[in-house]
């Protein structure tokens, strides 16, 4: 007989060992300590109290971490991140936790639920759809751990200006893309950054990107994230490169090695900025599909 609790029941340690438990042998190291377990809850609005593990006694067998917030006027609630441990497996708990996971949904008023799965994760995919969750696209991880290449430099594009600010300088933007997986969203960057583009007074694009630094304050990495131009940009690859090269731009540590390069969830329909992440020579990593639940009014 399984239990169902909320993690805000269970020890830090206990939810955290279960997390790295379910996700071992994963298509992706999954692994987090307690600093970027407890650091992913709180930047992603990831809610112990919203988020499901099931107990065969004490010991945890599977688990949803949910997090629900409100989102260009509506209520969203997001999967991030759904196992049932090895030993456990075989025995419906994942239908278990769908079941338990929609219906706390219902009782906190959400109207979309979304969640990301590995495209070669078929048994996970199917389980979704069982339970009402529909393909929205593909989302694709690149990563470059060399400087860039070449072929990248942009050529440049006519009178535009290029202004850094925050993420949250973003939302404001009549062209924001809210419909970008949940963690490439503004409420879960609150360290990140935006680059507009500006073009004779007006803003035509955007681009959101996080920096990460060493203890001793050295840039370690540059991790770029989905963004959008406005309709109707006649020059758009351009502005695009030129855009993502100044992301990118960085020097070399003293100690001679450049930070990685990231990419995360760049649509697979975007295929301006796919092109100069592979001119560049970005590595694709991963692919993961992008999935949606829509309940009625």
């Amino acid at each position: 007989m399984f239990k169902c609790k909320m993690i805000s029941e269970i020890p830090l340690s206990a939810a955290l060992s279960a997390w790295n438990a379910g996700f071992q042998g994963y298509y992706a190291d999954m692994r987090m300590d307690y600093r970027v377990y407890v650091g992913r809850m709180a930047r992603e609005g990831i809610d112990p109290e919203h988020s499901v593990i099931l107990l065969r006694g004490d010991a945890p067998a599977a688990f949803t971490l949910n997090a629900i917030r409100d989102i260009a006027g509506e209520r969203r609630a997001w999967n991030g991140g759904t196992a049932v441990l090895p030993e456990y497996r075989g025995q419906g708990l994942g239908s278990r936790l769908m079941e338990e996971n929609l219906a706390l949904y219902a009782k906190a008023g959400v109207r979309t639920a979304c969640l990301e799965a590995f495209v070669q994760n078929e048994k996970a995919i199917a389980l979704y759809e069982k339970y009402g969750y529909r393909g929205a696209g593909s989302t694709l991880f690149y990563s470059l751990e060399k400087g860039l290449q070449s072929g990248s430099v942009p050529e440049g594009a006519a009178r535009l200006e290029l202004r850094e600010t925050t993420a949250a300088a973003a939302a404001a933007l009549p062209f924001y893309d809210y419909t970008a997986p949940w963690q490439a969203l503004w409420p879960s960057l609150p360290d990140g950054r935006c680059l507009l583009a500006e073009r004779d007074g007006s803003i035509i694009g955007y681009v959101q990107f996080r920096r990460q630094y060493s203890a001793a304050g050295e840039l370690t990495g540059i991790q770029l994230y989905p963004g959008k131009l406005r309709d109707g940009v006649p020059d758009a690859r351009e502005v695009t490169a030129q855009m993502l090269w100044t992301v990118f731009a960085h020097r070399a540590a003293e100690a001679g090695k450049p930070p990685g390069l990231r990419a995360v969830h760049i649509s697979s329909g975007d295929l301006q900025v796919r092109e100069w992440l592979e001119a560049a020579g970005f590595r694709l990593d991963s692919e993961l599909l992008h999935m949606l639940r829509k309940t009625a009014e």
